[in-house]
């Protein structure tokens, strides 16, 4: 217990510093003080990790020091301001929502699943040690490479999303990593991510002005939504740059309102981080522009650019110092701010204008999700249907500019990636943005309605960029999430004073997600949870449990959690050890050993021959044919591949023997002009034996998941 003593040290210093700060800036209205709050402690701790990267020097001691100084610096700013501590009016707040709540009994009853839920969800990412694919692969995993080398810089590993992908919500794991050498907790992030989607939620109506039930609607109904209810329990980053972004609108609005400067530098301070957090909150800046200047441009007439253009600045400002690290690198080590070639030439959109307005098609396809339903097994074919008559008739081929389909299916699953919002996405939220448009259309007097219309209009805007931005992709479902969240103002068109049979019905779903699908995700299943709980004799031994086993009951044990063990049980500490594994290898447990004594390197099979084996002990080799999307020794122009029995392109004379594929799946042939996005690698079956290590034990670990089933082949120095 004594090891979470200093990192809650630091964290009270960062909540105590940046409470003081906003004691100095922030406004009593509309949960902004709250906001003000988690908005410093984010840029006050991507701050600090990236000037200790700037030395090599992150880690716990350097993270306290720093926390230290922005701690005295802030008591003696506040005590300078001579301003009184922020406090919240939540007595006021809540005196509001029970007179909101007695009035409407189905809002009561809904209250009742969000307290239930909101409970679920802390217990959840309490308990719980982040397991999905993508957290492994590269959102853990970056911060363990970060704290092992002492900066922010990119490493060798095989999946290039662990260097090219904004990096701010993984600098928030780096914090804990440093200090508790684990991810206890780390679910908490996503946690207040959606916590302040929701509060912003609730200050933009109330700063149009609507009343508590209807505000208590629209929180209720976002908050059922099935992907929300998912990443509020994970370690996906979408309800974060949701809760940013939301927070940026709501801080421009206010200062609109009572004309003042400072909440528009933290709109921009908002905005930035979410822009260092996740690539689609650029994908929403258009949007975002458009509303703001609509805004403005109705409060200040053509004076309106003005506030458009400080936000702009200060945007460009807070980019730099807040968000811009990771893109700087890119720049300076593939050209492209946004990604390397692989990874370019993989998401790029293609296909043309018909690809273009097919992918904006699909899109609002998407919105029709059944999770946790199986009403698609019924209606699911004429929804698909629907679709293609229409790509029919535009002459569109289905596939045009696809790159990941969904299976030409609707979802009705509980997997995180592929969850959308929910039938509610559908019945409420869809109607909501086309009634605001309409509405603010038609009546162009109701100040209410046509401060709800740009966020109809932003959603669609966001789409289309969405659509010419990358190729289409099932897990983009996650992108609709925070365009959604963005847009969720609208849901209080929705609202019925009475009681009317849709009402009931609406509140049917709401509580079915909350009370019992939220029980029954995949990655998450409660019961499963529970009983592991009750037969685990601790609940390091849980966690254990929940770390290595195959979602579904969590049952077996997965590969990366055996090779982990072997290192740990029979591998001396002090053990150097290369791991030549692949990009979907889970490498963040492994590389986690380093806190125990171990040095743990995952370098390139495709650029082996620049590897000094000589500083290796061990070598694990994961699978005969390694594969990744970090391309280091392909040429553009070089055409020295030859065909092999008709199925690989090799590089003649060359060990390891390596393939090239396209974005298609096809090799890379001659003369041919494309830029590879993957590579397979395969070395011979002596090459360890010939840079002087001998081969100790190849063990196959099975799984009732074929793609978790690995070949592991260890190898000892000779003489060790």
């Amino acid at each position: 217990m004594h090891t979470f003593i200093p990192f809650i040290l630091s964290f009270l210093m960062v909540i105590l510093s940046s409470y003081l700060i906003a004691s100095i800036f922030a406004p009593k209205k509309y949960g902004i003080g709250i906001l003000y709050v988690l908005i410093i402690a984010f840029a006050q701790m991507v701050g600090t990790i990236e000037l200790l990267s700037i030395f090599s020097l992150i880690n716990a001691p350097g993270i306290f020091i720093i926390n230290a100084i922005f701690l005295i610096l802030s008591v003696f700013f506040f005590k300078k301001s001579k301003k009184s501590l922020y406090v919240p009016d939540f007595k006021r707040t809540f005196a509001k929502i029970f007179q909101a709540l007695k009035k409407d009994k189905i809002l009561g009853l809904m209250a009742v699943g969000f307290v239930c839920l909101i409970a679920m969800l802390v217990f959840i990412d309490a308990l719980m040690p982040i397991n999905s694919y993508d957290s492994l692969t590269y959102h853990l995993n970056r911060a363990a490479y970060w704290l092992s080398q002492g900066n922010l810089n990119h490493f060798l590993t095989p999946d290039d999303r662990n260097l090219v992908m904004p990096i701010n919500s993984e600098i928030l794991y780096t914090w804990v990593l440093a200090f508790l050498k684990n991810d206890w907790g780390l679910g908490f992030f996503s946690f207040t991510g959606y916590a302040m989607s929701v509060i912003s939620l609730w200050g933009i109506l109330d700063l149009f002005g609507f009343c508590t039930r209807k505000k208590l609607w629209s929180v209720f109904i976002i908050s059922s939504f099935a992907s929300v209810i998912a990443e509020a329990s994970s370690a996906e980053t979408d309800v974060i740059i949701a809760g940013l972004t939301l927070s940026a609108v709501l801080f421009y609005l206010y200062s609109l309102k009572e004309r003042k400067n400072s909440p528009i530098f933290f709109s921009a301070l908002a905005y930035a981080l979410a822009i260092g957090t996740k690539s689609p909150a650029v994908m929403a800046f258009p949007g975002l522009m458009l509303l703001f200047l609509y805004f403005s441009i109705r409060k200040m007439g053509k004076e309106g650019f003005k506030p458009v253009a400080a936000f702009i600045g200060l945007l460009f400002i807070n980019f730099i110092l807040f968000a811009g690290y990771n893109y700087f690198l890119n720049l300076i080590n593939y050209g492209n701010p946004l990604s390397s070639p692989a990874s370019y030439e993989y998401h790029r959109f293609y296909g043309g204008f018909k690809a273009y307005i097919a992918n904006f098609i699909r899109y609002i396809f998407m919105m029709f999700d059944f999770s946790g339903f199986r009403y698609s097994e019924y209606v699911g074919k004429y929804i698909l249907s629907l679709k293609f008559m229409i790509f029919d008739l535009l002459h569109i081929p289905h596939n045009l500019g696809v790159i990941l389909s969904d299976g030409n299916k609707v979802n009705n699953g509980l997997i995180d990636v592929k969850m959308g919002a929910g039938i509610l996405g559908f019945l409420l939220f869809l109607p909501g943005v086309v009634v605001s448009i309409i509405l603010g259309l038609i009546k162009r007097s109701s100040e209410k309605i046509r401060s709800l219309m740009p966020f109809g209009w932003l959603f669609l805007i966001n789409l289309l960029v969405l659509s010419g931005t990358v190729g289409y992709m099932v897990f983009s479902v996650r992108f609709l999430t925070y365009f959604i969240l963005l847009s969720s103002p609208v849901l209080v068109l929705t609202y019925y004073k009475k009681n009317p049979p849709v009402k009931l019905l609406v509140l049917f779903f709401v509580l079915s997600y909350m009370l019992l699908i939220s029980r029954h995700m995949t990655a998450r299943p409660l019961g499963s949870i529970i009983k592991i709980l009750k037969k685990s004799p601790s609940i390091t031994d849980a966690r254990e449990t929940f770390r290595c086993g195959v979602f579904e009951d969590y049952q077996g044990k997965a590969a990366y959690c055996h090779i982990r063990d072997k290192i740990r049980n029979d591998f001396p500490k002090g053990s150097k050890i290369a791991i030549f594994g692949s990009e979907q290898d889970r490498f963040y447990p492994i590389k986690m050993l380093e806190h125990q004594g171990y040095v743990i390197d995952t370098p390139l099979v495709e650029t082996i021959s620049d590897v000094d084996f000589s500083k290796y002990d061990y070598v694990i080799k994961i699978n005969e044919v390694q594969y990744g999307s970090v391309i280091k020794r392909f040429k553009q122009g070089h055409n020295d591949f030859k065909l092999v029995n008709g199925v690989f392109f090799f590089k003649p004379g060359v060990d390891p023997q390596c393939l090239y594929l396209r974005k298609d799946g096809f090799p890379i042939l001659e003369n041919d002009k494309s830029h590879p996005t993957y590579w397979y690698c395969k070395t011979s079956g002596d090459f360890f034996m010939k840079k002087g290590f001998e081969p100790i034990k190849i063990i196959g670990y099975t799984s009732k998941w074929r793609e978790e089933a690995r070949t592991v082949y260890f190898y000892k120095k000779i003489g060790k």
